[in-house]
């Protein structure tokens, strides 16, 4: 009985590698800013099951962050996670030019000035868009960015995701602090904005993902949580990039957060397009992602993370 047991196990540990070694190629795109091939897999039996594969370094993203940006330190230095131009646009009328990007310091003043006038005043030739990072309150019939009045947090800007929690009410806390999936304790990756492939592949927000640095072979469990430019393919949350870096003590300011961007390797990233139901659980926690993840790749006949990134690994020379 002992051997026919162990027969069986081995059977069945070669069944399960065979049908998860069932996925191939379907297709090739390329991400044209920065020149990186994409690869789609699907599961050869039904093409139910796919995988959105691609190599990338990854930036860091702090929005979500009650900590991330702060009226009095705009550039970062001391308390805010962030520069306050990752969260809003300036643009000059007369040009279309957002100066976040081509004047910095002049973009900064003129932030300073609209908070000084209690967000209420913008000059003629001047157009300043904030509210789909900042969170807003309404006072008076006019929206405001929402500012922490008491707690830990008190001062700083409310953040947003693009990714809900699901909560209503009084659950969401102050500037809907609560609702919003937290960079600084949960894995996320931002996808790439406009129109690309990832998104005509099927990715989407709250897809599942996993990620793995073949240079220092650490590897997480990640959903997609914001959005983000159309010209970098990688960026994620503080929590992803540090745990991928092996980091365990969150930063205190912009400095020591951006030393986080994972510059010196290419992540493998697999996103599991159509996967944001799978097993879903709110609100989103590292916990519950890993598992939904763990739960998908069993039934793709992955019975390990190890067994999966050995999958993912003999794509490599295909993204090259």
């Amino acid at each position: 009985m002992k051997l026919n047991l162990q027969r069986f196990f081995i059977l069945l540990s070669c069944v399960t590698s065979s049908f998860a070694q069932n996925f191939v190629v379907s297709g090739t795109e390329i991400f044209q800013p920065q020149n990186k091939k994409i690869l789609l897999l699907k599961n050869a039996g039904n093409g139910q099951k796919k995988i959105i594969l691609f190599q990338t370094n990854l930036r860091v993203n702090t929005d979500g962050s009650a900590r991330s940006y702060h009226p009095q330190d705009l550039r970062g230095n001391e308390k805010a996670l962030n520069n306050i131009c990752n969260a809003i646009v300036i643009r000059r009328r007369s040009t279309g030019k957002n100066l976040c990007l081509t004047s910095f310091k002049e973009a900064i003043g003129i932030f300073e000035k609209f908070r000084d006038s209690g967000y209420q005043t913008v000059p003629p030739d001047i157009q300043i868009g904030w509210d789909r990072v900042l969170a807003k309150v309404t006072h008076n019939g006019k929206d405001t960015p929402c500012v922490f009045t008491s707690g830990e947090f008190k001062g700083y800007f409310g953040s947003l995701t693009a990714l809900k929690n699901g909560l209503s009410g009084d659950k969401k806390g102050e500037c809907d602090v609560n609702d919003q999936v937290d960079p600084l304790k949960v894995p996320a990756l931002v996808l790439v904005g406009g129109k690309n492939p990832v998104k005509d592949l099927g990715a989407q927000i709250g897809d599942l993902l996993f990620a793995y640095d073949p240079a220092g072979q650490l590897f997480s469990a990640a959903i997609i949580g914001d959005t983000g430019p159309e010209d970098n393919l990688g960026e994620g949350s503080v929590f992803l990039n540090m745990t991928l870096l092996g980091k365990t003590t969150p930063p205190a300011n912009k400095p020591e957060t951006f030393k986080l961007s994972v510059t010196s390797a290419q992540v493998l990233i697999a996103i599991i397009p159509g996967s944001h139901s799978f097993h879903i659980a709110r609100p989103y926690t590292a916990e519950n992602i890993s598992q939904r993840v763990t739960d998908w790749q069993k039934e793709s006949g992955f019975n390990t993370p190890e067994e999966f990134i050995d999958f993912l690994k003999s794509f490599m020379p295909q993204l090259k």
